[in-house]
């Protein structure tokens, strides 16, 4: 039986994932795995006012809902996440750990670009001949 690996190394993909919620904790927000999927996806109609200024906004609009929630569980998993638990909503919510933090610390020091937004080439989806 093989054993378990003891690190995780963090994808670009993973850490857009803490960058989203690093950006939203920091403002006192605290969202769920359907939050960070619609940010990172882009999605219009989000409830969440200047969506569009996380800097991840937009980033992965190519990844699906379940994709997202499985690098979440992933996350949660080697701790460079948390959940905090609102009684009044009985729902759990992701937070940043310490060592996501640091994560994205050293993340930060040896990369300075920023994560760029994708655009979305919307083909016609039908033609019309007269």
């Amino acid at each position: 039986m093989k054993k378990a690996a003891v690190s995780y190394k963090l994808s670009t993909t993973d850490l857009k994932i803490l960058e989203t919620i690093s950006f939203l904790n920091e403002r006192k927000i605290y969202p769920v795995n359907e939050g960070v999927y619609k940010i990172l996806k882009g999605d219009e109609d989000l409830d969440l006012e200047n969506a569009k200024e996380v800097p991840t906004y937009k980033t992965l609009v190519s990844f699906s809902s379940k994709k997202i929630s499985n690098l979440i569980m992933m996350l949660l998993r080697h701790k460079y996440l948390e959940k905090i638990y609102d009684r009044q909503s009985d729902e759990l919510y992701l937070k940043l750990s310490d060592k996501g933090q640091i994560s994205l610390i050293d993340y930060h020091k040896k990369h300075k670009y920023k994560f760029k937004e994708k655009k979305v080439n919307k083909k016609p989806l039908f033609l019309f001949l007269d």
